[in-house]
C-alpha cells in the first residue's frame, strides 16, 4: 500500500513538472524573437537585362533609366516602335505618371496657338474674380493679324475674364490672348516675362515665349516635353479643364456686340463635316497652326485605366483640289494614330503593393531577419499582357547593409521594378518591425511586450494543472472501488467456508 501511494505522488509530481515546463514553453514563443531557421532571401536580385547604371548609382532609377514621370530619359516606346508623320510627339500616362512614347520630345519646335494654354493657366491662376469685366484697349489689339484667328474684339468693349477664357481656348482668339495679357500684367512684355518665368518653375528647359497667343516669332519656341508639363499643370484646375472640353459656347451679348457662337476647332470632339476625324476617346484638346509651326495639337484622351496627354508638333495636312479644304488634316490623324498605338500596346498595372512583405533581410547582431515593406502603392503603364511573371524585383540594401537595432518604418533599402531594361517604378524598402540585438534576445528580453501574453500563460497553467489533479483523483478513485470490491469478495469467500467451532459443539 505505501508503494502504491509513493507511485501515485510520483505520478502527480511528474505531471505537475510536465505542466511548468510546457507553459514556459508556451512563454517563451509567444515573447521571444522566433529562431533564424529560414534563409533570408537574396539582398539583390538579378533582372531579365543588365541595366546600364554605373556602381554605386543612388538617384531615381525610374527616372533616369525608365519611363517614371515627364522628366524620364527612357520612354516605354520610341520612334523605333512607332514612327509619326510629325516634327515631335509625346503620349504621357497622368494615371500612372508614365512617359509611353517619346519622338524628338526635346527638340526646339515652334508652338503656334498651343502657346494659349500657357496663356489660360497664368490667367486662372493669377486672376481672383473670373467674373470681373474687362475693357478691351488698343494695347491689348496691338499686333493682330488681318484674318488671323480672332473673335473680333474691339477697343472699349467689355467682356469678362470667363468668356476671354472662353474666346481665347475654344475659338483660339489671338485677340482674346492679349487682351488677358494685358488685364493680369500691365502690358503684354511684362505678362511675357510671367510666363517664362512660370515655365522655368514647371521645369520647362526648351521653352521661350516672346508673346501670348502663338503668332509666329523666331525666339518664341517650346518642346513637345514642355508642351506636355504646361497641359499636365493647367489640367489641375477644373475650370480649365472644362474649357478645354468644350465642343461650344455662346459669349453673351456685350456693350458692342451681339452674342458670339464659339465652336472648337478641335474636330477629334466636333465634327467639321468632311473628313470625320471625330475620335471618342479625346476628352478636350488646343490646336495650332502656322506655316512654319505645322499642324499642331494638345489633346487629354481617356479609355479604361489609362488617361493620356498627348502633342503633336509639326504635323503635315493635305489640301484638295481647290486648295483650300483639307483631305488630311494631319494633326488630328496623326494623335488618333498614336492614340490607337499607345492604347492597344499598354495598360496600367500595380507594380507596387504596400499590404505585401517585400523579403527578409540580414541585419547584422539582429535577434532576426529584418522583413522589408513598401510605404506606398505605385502604379505604372506596362506593355499589354505583363504580369507578375514578366516584371522583376531588384532590392538593393543601404550601403554598409543592416545593422542592430533598426527601427519600424526606418529606411533600409530600395526597391526597383524592371520591364526588361526599363525601370517602371523606384520606393524605398521600408523595415516593418523593429529588430532588436541579439544580447536582448539572449538575455530574455521580449522582443516585443505583450501584458496580455502573463495573462493567458498564467490561464493556461491551471488548466493543466486541473486537468493533472482530476486525472489523479479519477486514478485513486478507481483504486478504492478496485479496494472494496476485493474486501467484498473476500468476505463472501470467509461465509462460504465450514466453522470447525460448530462442528465441535
Amino acid at each position: 500500500m505505501i508503494m502504491k501511494k509513493f507511485r501515485l505522488l510520483s505520478l502527480l509530481a511528474a505531471l505537475i513538472l510536465t505542466v511548468n515546463a510546457a507553459a514556459a514553453v508556451s512563454a517563451t514563443e509567444q515573447t521571444t524573437a522566433p529562431p533564424e531557421t529560414t534563409a533570408p532571401v537574396e539582398t539583390t536580385l538579378p533582372v531579365n537585362t543588365e541595366p546600364a547604371m554605373p556602381a554605386g548609382f543612388l538617384g531615381d532609377a525610374s527616372v533616369e533609366y525608365g519611363s517614371r514621370t515627364l522628366d524620364a530619359k527612357k520612354p516605354l516606346a520610341d520612334k523605333d516602335d512607332y514612327t509619326g508623320k510629325v516634327k515631335a510627339a509625346i503620349v504621357y500616362d497622368l494615371t500612372s505618371d508614365t512617359l509611353i512614347f517619346a519622338q524628338d520630345i526635346d527638340e526646339k519646335l515652334y508652338p503656334a496657338s498651343l502657346t494659349k494654354v500657357m496663356t489660360a493657366l497664368l490667367t486662372i491662376e493669377m486672376e481672383s474674380d473670373l467674373d470681373q469685366m474687362v475693357t478691351v484697349t488698343a494695347e491689348g489689339l496691338k499686333g493682330m493679324e488681318p484674318g488671323g484667328s480672332n473673335v473680333a474684339l474691339r477697343v472699349d468693349e467689355q467682356m469678362s475674364v470667363r468668356d476671354l477664357l472662353y474666346c481665347l481656348m475654344v475659338k483660339s482668339g489671338n485677340d482674346a490672348a492679349s487682351v488677358l495679357a494685358v488685364h493680369n500684367s500691365g502690358s503684354i512684355e511684362a505678362f511675357v516675362e510671367v510666363m517664362n518665368r512660370r515655365a522655368a518653375e514647371l521645369g520647362c528647359t526648351g521653352t521661350h515665349f516672346a508673346n501670348a497667343h502663338g503668332l509666329h516669332h523666331d525666339d518664341h519656341y517650346t518642346t513637345a516635353r514642355d508642351m506636355a508639363r504646361i497641359l499636365r499643370e493647367a489640367m489641375q484646375y477644373p475650370l480649365f479643364e472644362e474649357i478645354f472640353c468644350t465642343k461650344e459656347y455662346t459669349v453673351p451679348a456685350t456693350n458692342v456686340s451681339e452674342p458670339r457662337e464659339l465652336a472648337t476647332t478641335n474636330y477629334l470632339i466636333r465634327s467639321n463635316g468632311y473628313p470625320d476625324v471625330t475620335d471618342s476617346r479625346v476628352l478636350g484638346g488646343k490646336t495650332g497652326n502656322t506655316s512654319k509651326a505645322g499642324r499642331c495639337l494638345v489633346t487629354v484622351s481617356e479609355k479604361d485605366d489609362m488617361k493620356l496627354i498627348s502633342v503633336i508638333l509639326g504635323a503635315k495636312g493635305t489640301r484638295g483640289s481647290d486648295g483650300y479644304s483639307f483631305t488630311r488634316y494631319g494633326n488630328f490623324e496623326e494623335t488618333s494614330d498614336l492614340l490607337d498605338f499607345a492604347y492597344k500596346r499598354y495598360t496600367t498595372m500595380q507594380v507596387l503593393n504596400p499590404t505585401v512583405v517585400a523579403g527578409q533581410f540580414p541585419v547584422s547582431g539582429g535577434a532576426h531577419n529584418a522583413f522589408g515593406t513598401i510605404g506606398a502603392a505605385m502604379s505604372a503603364a506596362v506593355p499589354e499582357g505583363s504580369n507578375v511573371d514578366t516584371i522583376e524585383y531588384e532590392y538593393k540594401l543601404i550601403d554598409g547593409g543592416l545593422t542592430a537595432p533598426v527601427k519600424q518604418g526606418q529606411k533600409i533599402g530600395t526597391v526597383r521594378v524592371w520591364c526588361d531594361d526599363i525601370c517602371l517604378a523606384q520606393q524605398d524598402l521600408l523595415s516593418a518591425s523593429d529588430v532588436l540585438v541579439e544580447s536582448e534576445k539572449s538575455s530574455g528580453r521580449r522582443t516585443a511586450p505583450d501584458e496580455s501574453l502573463d495573462l493567458w500563460n498564467g490561464i493556461l497553467k491551471i488548466a493543466l494543472i486541473v486537468v493533472a489533479v482530476l486525472f489523479v483523483l479519477v486514478i485513486l478513485l478507481r483504486m478504492r472501488a478496485a479496494a472494496l470490491r476485493r474486501r467484498r469478495k473476500r468476505r463472501k469467500a470467509a461465509a462460504k467456508k465450514p466453522n470447525p467451532d460448530r462442528r465441535r459443539r
